[in-house]
């Protein structure tokens, strides 16, 4: 090999140094921008570790917290996927609102169920989201609202498109035992 380099022009020689040097420098860069992206990955990994270990750590006083608002809320009045969905149409209904409603999302737990289901009103008055806002608040905490997003129609900019996520949370009758009023 070295024969043959030694034996080429020197026009030759200066331009299989360039492409090597070319080449080695591509190589460089690509195997620096891997150990880069492999050190963000281990610190990104780090940080989620730490964040475990803060929410771990807390873990009896978040037990604790949880089983007192369990303790304060009566299974009976909690609504399933499909309770939510009649009680949405229902106070949508009583505000004078027409509205979409997409199928519900389960959440399921040992203790709880989480459903949320996502809500459209076309072409509504203010007036009228103002007032299903209030009756969805008196529902609470079984039901809630969890994200809200309002748009002026383009056709009338008086009237509002909105996107309402709705959750309810639905206990297990269990926790809470026949002393509770639990369903048995």
């Amino acid at each position: 090999m070295k024969n043959w380099f030694l034996s080429r022009t020197l026009r030759e020689k200066l331009l299989l140094l360039f492409f090597t040097a070319a080449a080695a420098v591509g190589w460089l860069a690509a195997a620096t921008g891997r150990l880069v992206q492999g050190g963000q990955g281990w610190h990104s990994v780090a940080v989620e570790q730490e964040n475990q270990r803060l929410w771990l750590g807390h873990r009896a006083a978040i037990e604790e917290r949880a089983a007192q608002a369990v303790k304060n809320i009566d299974p009976g009045r909690t609504l399933d996927a499909s309770h939510l969905i009649g009680e949405v149409s229902a106070l949508a209904g009583a505000a004078g609102l027409s509205v979409g409603i997409d199928p519900p999302r389960t959440q399921r737990t040992d203790r709880f169920a989480y459903h949320t289901v996502q809500v459209t009103f076309r072409r509504a008055a203010l007036g009228a989201l103002v007032n299903f806002y209030a009756a969805l608040g008196k529902r609470a905490p079984y039901l809630a609202l969890e994200q809200c997003t309002l748009a002026a129609d383009r056709t009338n900019p008086a009237q509002l498109n909105a996107t309402f996520s709705i959750f309810s949370v639905e206990v297990d009758a269990s926790v809470h035992g026949p002393d509770r009023g639990g369903r048995e």
